[in-house]
C-alpha cells in the first residue's frame, strides 16, 4: 500500500507539472466583411502540429505549451492571419483573399488573376441573386464594363440583342459565345416569326441561383483560344460546386410585385380627347366649337360617361414568386451540388408571362491520379408574350389599346360581353380564356462528363464532352371568337417546332512547371462540334370548339400547309495556349487556334487564329516594394485575330436547289442559291492596352484601350435578277469598335461593426463602317455608311414651329451646301417636308454608358444600390403615325402633344399646330427628327437591403443562416427633356413603337441555410 501511495503521489506531481507547462486558448473567429462567425476554421499554434476548428458559433479552445506564442487562423477564400496570444478570450477577424489570389476563368481552364494578361470582368453570383429577372444576362448590364443590353421590353423571358465591346459585325449574329462549365450552348433566339421580336431567350432557360460566377471575355489575350467564334466576345458561366466540409441545405424563398414603371407616356381622358379632336377639326375647316363639339360627340357615339383608360386596361400589377432548394457538401474525395427550382412571373401588360422549372447535378471525385465529373441541367419554360414588332401588330395589346380605341370606347356591352369585337379591342383579344395565345415551350439540356489524369511531373490530360439540347414548340393562335382575322378562319393555329443540338468532344493536355522564378503553363487541344438545327411547321384552321376554350391544335379540322426544314455544321479545331512568368513581374501568353467550317466556302474552310499578350506588373518591383499604399499596379496589352461564323444561313457558300416548285402540276426543283467557295470567316482584330491600380489595399482602379476591326464582314450583294435570285452572300465589309473602359471600386469606410464600399464604371465606344461595297446603303430614316456608325440616322432635320403659321419647319439643304457664292445654306429653313435634304441628326448607339452604386454591412444589415445610365445615344419613335401624336384620323392625343401644341395663344410651343386630317403632314409618312429624340437616361435599377439574424439565435432552431431580405428593381428613370415614351432602352437599332413599358418589381425573401 505504501508503494501504491508514493507511486501516485508521483503521478499526481507529473501531471502538475505537466499542466503547469501547457495553457488554455479560447476565442471566437469572424469575417471582418460583415461580422458573422466561420464556422470550421482551422486554428493552429504555431510551430506545432496541434490545432483544432471552429464550431458553430465561431468559437475555438486550444491546449498550447506556455512556449508557443502565436496562433495562425485559416479559412477558405480567407486570407491566412497570425495573431499573437492574448489572455481572454480572442476576437480575430479575418479578411477576403487579395482579389490578385482570385482566378480568372477561361472556359479550358483558370488562371490566377494577377498572371491573367487578358482583358475580363468577373461578375461574383452574388450580384445576380439580386435582381428579379428570369434572365440572369439582365443582371450583366451595368456590372460590367463595355457590355450592352439591347432590350426595349420588359416581358419577361424576351430576347435582347448583347453587344460586347460595340457591335461587331454588318448582318451576322453579333451575340458573344456563351460558355457553360466549359460546354458552348445555344444562345440564337427563334421563332415562327423573324420581325414579331417575341422570341424566348436560351439564356432564360437557365437558373440564376445556380450561378457562382458570369467572366465576360473581351480583349484577344482572352478570346482568341475560341477561335472563329469569339470575334464577339466570350461569356463564361461557372456553376455551384460542392463546398469543401459538412452538408449544406440552401432554401430560398422570394415573392413580389411587378408594376409599371415611372414614364411620361401619358394619353388624354375622353373629355380632353373630345375637346382636342373639336380644335383640331375648328383649325381645318373653321366654325365653331359647340358645332364641331357635338358632331364629333355623335360620330363617335360618347355616351358624356364613358371613360376608358384602355392602357390601364391592358396592364396589371404581375405577381412575382421564385423558389430554391439546393443542398452541397463534400463527402470523402467527392463533392457535390443539386437544386431545384421554380420561378413564375407574370407580365405587367396582359398575356404575358413566363414559368420555369429547374434542376441541377454537380458532382466530382477524385481517386489518386484520376479526377471524374459531371455538370448537368435540366430545364422547363413557358414564355407567353405576343408580337412587339413596331411595324404594330394588331394582336398586341398596346397595339390596339393606343391605335384602334379611344377613351370614349367602352370595353364592354351593358350585357357584360365585349364591345367591338370585330374591331380588335385589345381586352377581348387576349382574353385569358378564348383570346389569342402565343406561348413558346421550352426544353433545355446541358450535360457535360468529364475525365482528368494528373500525372508526374505537373503533367495532366482531360477530355470533355458537352451535350446542349434545346426542343422548343411555338404555338401562335388567332382567336376564332375575338380575333377579326382569326375569325375569318374560324380560328388559325400555326404550331413551330425545333430542335437544336450542339455536341462538342474536347480533349485536352496540359503541362504546369514552377522552378525558382518562373512559371510555365501550356496547354494542347482538340475539339470538334457538331450542330444540328431541324424544324416542322404545321398550320390548320376551323376550330369548332373555340367557343369553349378549346384553343389546341389538335382540335383543328382543317389543315393549312406544312413545312419541314434542317440544317447542320461541324466545327474541328486544333488550339494551344502557352502562359510564361518571370518573378512574378513579367508575363507573357501566346494562343493559337485552327478551325475548320463547314459553314464556309471550299476554298476557305480552315482558317488560323491568334493572341500575343504581356504583363508587366510595376509593383513588384525593387522601387516600388516599399511603397506601403502601392498594392498593385500592372500594365497589361496584348492583340491577336478572332473570327465570327455566326451567319444566318448555314448553307450560305453553296449553291444548291429548293425542292416544292410545281410546273403543270408535276413536282420539280428550281436554283435557289449560287455558290461561293471564297465565302470565309468575318476576322476581327483585337489589340487592348489596359492598367490596374490598387492602393491601400482598398481601393482598385481599371483602364483599357481597346481597338476591334472587323474585315472581310459578311453581308448580302445585289444579284441580277436573271439568274432567278436577288442576293448573296461576299466578305465586302469592314467595321471598327474602339473605345475605353474604366472601372473603380473600394472602401470608402470600414470599423470592426460596419463596411461601406463604392464603385463605378465607365465605357466609351466608336463605332465606325470602314468599307461597303457600294459605299452606302440608305433606308428610310437610316443609313449605312462609309464613315459612319452602323446605326446612322440619316433624314429631314426639324428645326422647330414657325411662330406666324404654326407649321414644322424643317432644314432645307445638308449640312455643308453652300451656294455659289460660298455663302453657307446650313441655317436655310423650309416647311416643305418634300423639299427638306436628308441630314446626319444621330445613331442608336450609346456614346457612353456604365454604372455606379454602394455595397454597405454591417450591424448585421447589407444595403446595395445600383444606378445604370447611357448617354449620347439618340431613339426614333416609328410608331408615331398611330400612338397619340397622329392628326389625320381619330386616335388617342398624348397629354405631351395637348399641353405642347402651337397655338396663336403660345406660339413659342414645341411642337406644330394640331390640324385634324394633317394636311401638312407632320405626322402621316413622316420620318424628320421631330421623332429622334435623346436616348439619355439615368436610371435607379437595384435597391437591396437585408438583415441577416445572429447565429447565436438561428443555431436553436438548426439554422446555421437566416436572411430576410427584399429587392427594387427599376426603381426610377430620368431621362431627357425631349424623350417621350415608356423606356428609354431600345432595340439595338434604336426604334420604338407601341413598345412595352419599363417594369418595376418589388420582392421580399428569405434565405435559409441548415
Amino acid at each position: 500500500m505504501k508503494k501504491l501511495f508514493l507511486l501516485l503521489t508521483a503521478l499526481v506531481v507529473a501531471v502538475g507539472t505537466l499542466a503547469a507547462q501547457n495553457r488554455t486558448v479560447s476565442g471566437t473567429v469572424i469575417s471582418a466583411a460583415d461580422g458573422e462567425p466561420l464556422i470550421g476554421a482551422t486554428v493552429m499554434g504555431v510551430g506545432t502540429k496541434i490545432g483544432t476548428a471552429t464550431d458553430i458559433d465561431g468559437k475555438f479552445t486550444l491546449s498550447l505549451p506556455e512556449s508557443v506564442t502565436k496562433i495562425q487562423v485559416s479559412y477558405i477564400s480567407m486570407k491566412t492571419v497570425e495573431v499573437a496570444i492574448t489572455p481572454g478570450q480572442m476576437m480575430i477577424s479575418m479578411e477576403n483573399a487579395n482579389t490578385l489570389d482570385e482566378v480568372v476563368v477561361t472556359g479550358y481552364g483558370v488562371q490566377r488573376k494577377a498572371a491573367f494578361t487578358g482583358a475580363a470582368s468577373v461578375l461574383d453570383g452574388e450580384v445576380i441573386d439580386k435582381k428579379s429577372d428570369v434572365n440572369f444576362v439582365k443582371a450583366l448590364e451595368g456590372s460590367v464594363t463595355g457590355f450592352q443590353y439591347n432590350n426595349s421590353t420588359s416581358s419577361p423571358g424576351t430576347f435582347g440583342s448583347v453587344y460586347v465591346r460595340g457591335r461587331g459585325s454588318l448582318s451576322s449574329s453579333s451575340q458573344p459565345l456563351y460558355v457553360i462549365d466549359g460546354v458552348p450552348v445555344n444562345s440564337d433566339a427563334d421563332g415562327i416569326s423573324i420581325g414579331s421580336n417575341n422570341f424566348f431567350d436560351p439564356m432564360a432557360a437557365y437558373n440564376p441561383n445556380d450561378i457562382e460566377s458570369v467572366t465576360v471575355l473581351k480583349d484577344a489575350a482572352a478570346t482568341a483560344i475560341y477561335g472563329s467564334r469569339a470575334a464577339n466576345g466570350v461569356i463564361v458561366i461557372t456553376t455551384k460546386k460542392g463546398g469543401e466540409g459538412k452538408f449544406n441545405l440552401n432554401i430560398d424563398i422570394k415573392q413580389g410585385l411587378t408594376k409599371m414603371g415611372n414614364h411620361n407616356m401619358d394619353y388624354a381622358n375622353a373629355a380632353e380627347t373630345i375637346d382636342w379632336f373639336t380644335k383640331g377639326y375648328m383649325a381645318l375647316r373653321g366654325g365653331t366649337y359647340d358645332e364641331w363639339y357635338d358632331k364629333l360627340v355623335g360620330v363617335l357615339g360618347w355616351d358624356g360617361k364613358t371613360d376608358t383608360d384602355w392602357i390601364d386596361a391592358v396592364t396589371r400589377t404581375g405577381y412575382f414568386q421564385e423558389y430554391n432548394i439546393s443542398f452541397n457538401g463534400t463527402s470523402g474525395n467527392t463533392n457535390y451540388y443539386a437544386s431545384i427550382g421554380y420561378v413564375d412571373s407574370e407580365g405587367i401588360v396582359i398575356n404575358s408571362g413566363n414559368t420555369r422549372y429547374s434542376g441541377r447535378v454537380n458532382i466530382d471525385t477524385k481517386y489518386k491520379y484520376f479526377s471524374a465529373g459531371v455538370n448537368a441541367s435540366l430545364s422547363w419554360s413557358k414564355n407567353n408574350n405576343f408580337s412587339q414588332s413596331t411595324t404594330g401588330a394588331m394582336s398586341n395589346p398596346l397595339t390596339g389599346a393606343v391605335s384602334s380605341w379611344l377613351p370614349t370606347d367602352p370595353i364592354y356591352n351593358e350585357d357584360g360581353s365585349y364591345y367591338g369585337v370585330s374591331g380588335y379591342n385589345p381586352v377581348a383579344v387576349n382574353d385569358e380564356k378564348l383570346g389569342n395565345l402565343y406561348e413558346v415551350t421550352n426544353q433545355t439540356i446541358n450535360a457535360n462528363p468529364w475525365l482528368r489524369i494528373d500525372l508526374p511531373f505537373g503533367i495532366w490530360a482531360k477530355t470533355n464532352l458537352g451535350v446542349n439540347l434545346v426542343d422548343q414548340t411555338d404555338y401562335d393562335y388567332w382567336s376564332a371568337v375575338y380575333n377579326p382575322q382569326g375569325m375569318k378562319y374560324n380560328g388559325l393555329g400555326q404550331q413551330s417546332k425545333q430542335r437544336i443540338s450542339t455536341i462538342t468532344w474536347t480533349n485536352t493536355f496540359g503541362w504546369t512547371k514552377t522552378f525558382d522564378k518562373h512559371d510555365i503553363n501550356l496547354l494542347l487541344g482538340q475539339e470538334c462540334q457538331r450542330y444540328d438545327y431541324h424544324e416542322d411547321f404545321y398550320s390548320r384552321t376551323d376550330f369548332p370548339f373555340a367557343d369553349s376554350g378549346m384553343r389546341d391544335l389538335t382540335t383543328a379540322a382543317t389543315d393549312n400547309g406544312s413545312a419541314y426544314y434542317r440544317s447542320e455544321s461541324r466545327l474541328a479545331s486544333y488550339f494551344m495556349d502557352a502562359h510564361y512568368s518571370y518573378d512574378d513581374r513579367y508575363y507573357l501568353s501566346a494562343s493559337f487556334r485552327r478551325d475548320g467550317s463547314s459553314v464556309f466556302g471550299a476554298d476557305n474552310r480552315w482558317g488560323n487564329f491568334w493572341s500575343v499578350g504581356g504583363k508587366w506588373r510595376l509593383s513588384q518591383e525593387s522601387f516600388a516594394k516599399d511603397l506601403s499604399w502601392l498594392s498593385n499596379a500592372a500594365l497589361r496589352i496584348s492583340y491577336g485575330t478572332v473570327g465570327n461564323q455566326s451567319l444566318p444561313n448555314l448553307y450560305a457558300a453553296r449553291g444548291y436547289y429548293s425542292a416544292g416548285a410545281n410546273y403543270n402540276q408535276v413536282p420539280g426543283m428550281i436554283p435557289a442559291q449560287i455558290s461561293n467557295p471564297d465565302l470565309t470567316w468575318e476576322t476581327s482584330r483585337k489589340f487592348d492596352v489596359g492598367f490596374d491600380l490598387s492602393l491601400f489595399n482598398r481601393v482598385n482602379f481599371t483602364f483599357d484601350y481597346y481597338n476591334d476591326e472587323t474585315s472581310d464582314a459578311l453581308y448580302k450583294v445585289p444579284l441580277s435578277m436573271t439568274t432567278g435570285m436577288n442576293s448573296y452572300y461576299k466578305n465586302i465589309g469592314k467595321m471598327r469598335n474602339r473605345g475605353v473602359e474604366f472601372g473603380v471600386n473600394g472602401v470608402a469606410y470600414t470599423s470592426r461593426d460596419l463596411t461601406v464600399s463604392l464603385f463605378a464604371n465607365l465605357t466609351w465606344n466608336e463605332n465606325k463602317i470602314l468599307k461597303l461595297a457600294d459605299g452606302s446603303v440608305e433606308y428610310t430614316y437610316q443609313i449605312l455608311e462609309e464613315g459612319r456608325p452602323y446605326t446612322q440616322f440619316y433624314t429631314q432635320e426639324y428645326a422647330g414651329v414657325d411662330r406666324e403659321t404654326g407649321k414644322a419647319l424643317y432644314y432645307r439643304y445638308a449640312k455643308g451646301t453652300k451656294d455659289e457664292n460660298g455663302n453657307d445654306l446650313s441655317n436655310v429653313l423650309t416647311d416643305d417636308y418634300n423639299a427638306a435634304e436628308k441630314r446626319y441628326v444621330g445613331s442608336a448607339a450609346p456614346k457612353v454608358f456604365g454604372a455606379f452604386g454602394l455595397n454597405a454591412r454591417g450591424y448585421g444589415f447589407d444595403l446595395s444600390m445600383q444606378f445604370n445610365y447611357r448617354l449620347g445615344s439618340k431613339v426614333i419613335d416609328t410608331g408615331h403615325d398611330f400612338t397619340g401624336w397622329n392628326m389625320s384620323t381619330y386616335r388617342t392625343p398624348l397629354k405631351e402633344m395637348i399641353k405642347n401644341s402651337w397655338t396663336p395663344e403660345n406660339p413659342d410651343a414645341k411642337y406644330p399646330q394640331y390640324i385634324f386630317s394633317d394636311p401638312n403632314q407632320i405626322s402621316t409618312d413622316n420620318y424628320s427628327s421631330r421623332w429622334i429624340m435623346s436616348g439619355n437616361y439615368l436610371r435607379l435599377s437595384n435597391i437591396t437591403f437585408g438583415y441577416t439574424i445572429p447565429a447565436s439565435i438561428t443555431r436553436k432552431a438548426l439554422i446555421s443562416k437566416c436572411r430576410i431580405y427584399t429587392s427594387f428593381d427599376n426603381v426610377h428613370t430620368w431621362t431627357a427633356s425631349d424623350f417621350v415614351g415608356y423606356n428609354p432602352e431600345t432595340y439595338a437599332n434604336g426604334e420604338i413603337a407601341w413598345q412595352y413599358p419599363a417594369a418595376f418589381t418589388f420582392t421580399g425573401g428569405i434565405q435559409l441555410t441548415f
